[in-house]
């Protein structure tokens, strides 16, 4: 049996010790801010496995977020269930789904399966749209927060939370990648007509993949309803899956650290995009941010379409 392999352990727990230093100095502000890039993070490093190392697309990955964040808040606020077991439950449902409907996408190749995925994610969002039970259009309010005893987790303890998801995540991942499934799927990637002359199950491989990036989604939704306390359908839709994507792409597909790379970019991104577009553009509306983030985008995928850490690691190394 392959041992684990604990070379993404020391860098991610330094990582996790520098977070749970520094969130004791910066304003709420900039906590929440840590905290929502840690959530971001992890949900990236789910999509780089199906789309880097996979090699498949995908642009409905806000729908397996708000999957595990409206789970865990039923569970929570309907029977009053700990939200810990919320955030299992919102992983098990996003995994559930994500299989489910992997008979049908998967079945698609490239443009195909990125429209279907974009599909899946626009239906999934009507359903949050109009199901009353949820709360519709309106949100779900008063999500409680993850407790530890009689602690009941504030600003810091979510962002100390959402990094140690982030260091286990990358550690997990980094596991899966190093492992024969894990080259597996580089092969698919390159070649799938190949990779099948070789015994390889693609299609098995290629589910699997999108299976265990919506329980990252799951998981990282979860944390985020709890976080905020509210969450509504327009918190999962479709811009949402397209920053992810930018997160991958920035980042590098097949890096793992890149995510954590490409979610930090492109939070702050739209942080100073909030700011600066008003400045530049009085009256501008909130379109112009996506605007330039579509266009940061289509600027990578082709003056650097392996993205940022391409210039410091191989495919092995990250």
């Amino acid at each position: 049996m392959r041992r684990l392999s604990t070379a993404y352990a020391p860098v991610a727990a330094v990582i996790v010790a520098v977070i749970a230093v520094l969130v004791w100095f910066l304003p709420s502000y900039y906590t929440g801010l840590l905290t929502l890039i840690g959530i971001y993070a992890l949900v990236t490093i789910g999509l780089n496995l199906f789309m880097g190392y996979a090699g498949q697309v995908s642009l409905g990955q806000a729908a397996f977020v708000g999957i595990g964040a409206y789970t865990s808040a039923v569970l929570a606020v309907k029977l009053h269930l700990t939200p810990w077991l919320g955030a299992v439950a919102g992983a098990v449902a996003a995994a559930l789904v994500a299989f489910a409907l992997s008979f049908i996408v998967l079945r698609l190749r490239e443009n195909l399966l990125a429209l279907a995925t974009l599909a899946l994610g626009i239906v999934i969002n009507v359903v949050f749209n109009e199901w009353d039970f949820i709360g519709g259009s309106s949100g779900f309010k008063g999500i409680p927060g993850f407790a530890l005893g009689s602690f009941v987790f504030d600003q810091r303890a979510y962002a100390i939370l959402a990094w140690v998801l982030v260091g286990v995540g990358i550690w997990f991942a980094g596991n899966v990648v190093q492992s024969t499934y894990g080259r597996a799927l580089i092969a698919v990637s390159a070649g799938e007509l190949g990779a099948q002359a070789l015994g390889v199950n693609s299609e098995g491989l290629r589910r699997q993949a999108f299976v265990l990036s919506a329980v990252y989604a799951g998981i990282a939704g979860a944390v985020y309803a709890s976080s905020f306390t509210y969450i509504d359908p327009t918190s999962f839709g479709f811009l949402l899956s397209v920053n992810f994507v930018l997160m991958s792409v920035i980042g590098g597909l097949r890096s793992l650290w890149g995510a954590v790379i490409g979610a930090a970019i492109v939070v702050a991104l739209g942080q100073i995009l909030q700011t600066v577009i008003p400045l530049v553009l009085p009256g501008a509306r909130g379109d112009f941010q996506s605007f330039f983030l579509g266009v940061i985008l289509v600027a990578m995928l082709i003056l650097m379409p392996r993205g940022l850490t391409s210039r410091f690691a191989s495919d092995g190394a990250a």
